[in-house]
This record gives C-alpha cells, sequence and structure tokens, in this order.
C-alpha cells in the first residue's frame, strides 16, 4: 500500500501567540505567526458556522509587522463612528 505524503504545512509550529474572541455567532482568532526570514505577521480569522451539516466559512486578513501601525490608525478612525 502506497503512502501518501501530506502537503499540508503544520502552522503550528510557527504560532507565537494566538487569542480568540466570540461574538455574534462568529469566532475571530487572532494569531501572530512566523514566516520566511523571522518575519513575524497577524493573520486574523473570522470563522462562522453556516448550520448542520455545512461546513464553516473562514476569511482571513494577514498583517506583516511593517503595516500594523497604519491598520490600527485606520481602525481607531472608522470606530469613532460607531460610538
Amino acid at each position: 500500500m502506497d503512502e501518501k505524503k501530506s502537503t499540508k504545512q503544520d502552522f503550528s509550529k510557527n504560532r507565537v501567540k494566538s487569542s480568540i474572541l466570540k461574538a455574534q455567532g462568529k469566532t475571530f482568532f487572532f494569531d501572530v505567526n512566523v514566516a520566511e526570514g523571522d518575519r513575524k505577521y497577524l493573520k486574523i480569522t473570522e470563522s462562522r458556522f453556516m448550520g448542520e451539516g455545512k461546513d464553516h466559512v473562514r476569511n482571513s486578513v494577514v498583517l506583516f509587522a511593517d503595516n500594523v501601525d497604519a491598520f490600527q490608525n485606520s481602525l481607531r478612525e472608522i470606530s469613532a463612528y460607531l460610538r
């Protein structure tokens, strides 16, 4: 019997820190990982359950360190309109 090697990469060994937020039927995962060249990045993943017998829908955004400040500034600016 032939053994097939998995082509999936084990990203857990590259994970530095994780946090989870559950809100209104969605789960948000905030993961800091390390890419090639020891570059850290933030991956924000939204996961939604679509119903019994259906898959979860996942959407992700990836931010490298050099984009985090601009992202935070834009988020602060636009969040002010929610208050």
